[in-house]
């Protein structure tokens, strides 16, 4: 199914591994700070270590984003979500009830600044197969914000993220190919810091 994993560099010696299916690949990069564009449920993504600053501004720069704004983020399962995140039983339930792709906004915690906006993020926990393989090798949440300069349609092919990106290309260190993505629609968004919870994106 993911025919072309191709990354770049994940170490000084600026490696290049082409054509493997290994989810632990994409593990070493994001543990070295690296930044990966791969699959999700919905659009592809720009990804990162959602705890490291470096890469974080990374992403801002690739984006060419203002900052102060959240970016979402995977989590593994709900206990992931807790080290990172503080949500009661009711927003637990709402969570777990979730039968699409669904960023849920909770008060953050244990995250750098650059990942949250009021102290807010938003979180998903993960269901594409891809990525909960990366999970059994990566411990830590992963930023996985659309994979477009702000404002831009996201990419549909990832083997054209040169063109999407210019030069700033360079800053990604791993594509994971997984053929050319239909959907134009990204995750819903639900905040659940107040009530009555609120759709924020359908």
């Amino acid at each position: 199914m993911y025919n072309q994993l191709v990354i770049k560099s994940y170490n000084d010696k600026r490696e290049m591994i082409k054509n493997t299916q290994k989810p632990q690949e994409i593990a070493q990069v994001l543990s070295a700070g690296g930044i990966v564009l791969l699959p999700t449920e919905t659009l592809y993504g720009i990804g990162c270590d959602a705890t490291n600053p470096q890469a974080l501004l990374k992403i801002y720069k690739l984006k060419q984003r203002p900052f102060g704004k959240a970016f979402p983020i995977l989590v593994r399962d709900i206990k992931m979500l807790a080290d990172y995140a503080n949500f009661n039983a009711d927003q637990k339930k709402a969570i777990l009830a979730a039968k699409q792709p669904t960023n849920f906004v909770l008060k953050a915690k244990n995250l750098s600044p650059l990942t949250t906006q009021k102290h807010t993020a938003a979180f998903r926990i993960a269901k594409h197969l891809f990525i909960k393989r990366i999970f059994k090798y990566f411990d830590k949440p992963i930023v996985a914000t659309s994979a477009n300069v702000s404002k831009q349609e996201p990419i549909a092919d990832p083997a054209l993220y040169r063109d999407a990106f210019g030069r700033d290309a360079e800053l990604i260190d791993a594509v994971v190919f997984a053929g050319i993505n239909r959907k134009k629609k990204g995750s819903r968004i639900i905040d659940l810091t107040k009530k009555p919870y609120s759709v924020l994106r359908a």
